[in-house]
């Protein structure tokens, strides 16, 4: 196994953002990590707008209030495909060895950073390479974890891709969550464990890459390192219907997708043949993910329990007996 350098007490980190012309967007959430309670970062900026985005005015101000307050910002133009991402990673410093990848359409509250990083400090004998947080959409409110800990979809293994723990809910429950594949939108990557699986590109995606990053992570557990989610890090995914990989039509049902997804179906075709051949040279099984308390994690007591628990399935059988009078209650007075 890799040895990894320990995470410092004032880590400074570098934002990758990949953008495609969404520049109000992109403002949002530049707006949001100037307004950090961690501000020890740098940002690249990968560009692959048809106007770049230093011809904005707005963003031309907020890069302009981000040098004033110490942050190096470092804009590079790539023309997508593949390889882009891994010409944002070769652009942050050698010596920055976190970088959290976010999309340009999230916004963070004002603890992500610091949220985020926690398991860092608090895993430093774990090989932990990746940590992710929670990223639900504007109309979504928040609800009991320990029940929703009781569905074993709701954090993802190699070989059942879901992300419901992370991209339908946010919790109360402040918590870290053990799992094998992250949903992609804000992931802060350990630099020297995303090299020493590959990196980040992956040659043979498409320019919509629609599975790279759960590829990187299927990368990252083949060689032995720990993926994790906490639920302290909360961004909100605001979903922009146009630019990026993907178009999105906004309805008050959600939002649809409405381009060509004949690169996402090959992009999936893709990521199921390369996972089917690492689940085979491992020969392993998943292994039941642990769930940490930050509460015991603040007393430096990082003894796990397992995911499902007896209260949480006493809470699923009295949530699931409601919800069945409800809709007795309900057919009778519309009947």
């Amino acid at each position: 196994m890799l040895r990894l350098r320990p995470i410092k007490k004032d880590e400074k980190i570098a934002i990758a953002i990949p953008t495609k012309n969404r520049p109000s967007y992109l403002a949002v959430l530049l707006t949001s990590l100037l307004n950090q309670t961690y501000t020890n970062f740098m940002i690249v900026i990968n560009d692959q707008s048809d106007s770049p985005v230093a011809r904005d005015d707005a963003l031309t101000d907020l890069f302009t209030l981000a040098k004033t307050n110490g942050h190096e910002i470092k804009i590079i133009r790539t023309e997508g495909g593949w390889k882009r991402h891994q010409q944002a990673m070769e652009a942050v410093p050698e010596s920055i060895e976190f970088i959290l990848r976010i999309d340009d359409d999230m916004l963070p509250d004002v603890h992500f950073i610091e949220n985020i990083m926690k398991p860092y400090f608090f895993f430093t004998d774990k090989p932990l390479a990746a940590v992710g947080g929670c990223f639900p959409g504007p109309n979504i409110k928040p609800v009991n974890l320990d029940v929703k800990l009781t569905e074993r979809s709701r954090t993802s293994a190699l070989d059942e891709l879901t992300w419901k723990l992370q991209g339908y809910r946010y919790y109360n429950d402040p918590e870290v969550i053990e799992a094998e594949s992250l949903l992609g939108g804000a992931i802060l990557y350990r630099r020297g464990a995303v090299e020493n699986a590959g990196g980040w590109a992956v040659e043979g995606y498409s320019d919509q890459a629609y599975r790279e990053e759960s590829d990187l992570c299927a990368r990252l557990v083949e060689k032995g390192f720990t993926l994790m989610v906490t639920t302290e890090a909360l961004a909100w995914h605001l979903c922009a219907p146009g630019g990026g990989a993907r178009k999105y039509l906004k309805t008050p049902r959600g939002n649809l997708l409405i381009s060509d997804d004949s690169n996402t179906k090959s992009d999936d075709k893709l990521f199921n043949e390369r996972m089917k051949a690492i689940l085979g040279k491992s020969g392993r099984a998943a292994a039941e993910p642990k769930r940490y308390k930050m509460s015991d994690l603040q007393k430096r007591v990082l003894k796990g329990s397992p995911l499902r628990t007896l209260k949480g399935r006493a809470l699923k059988a009295v949530e699931s007996k409601v919800l069945r009078k409800f809709r007795g209650l309900y057919w009778y007075f519309t009947k």
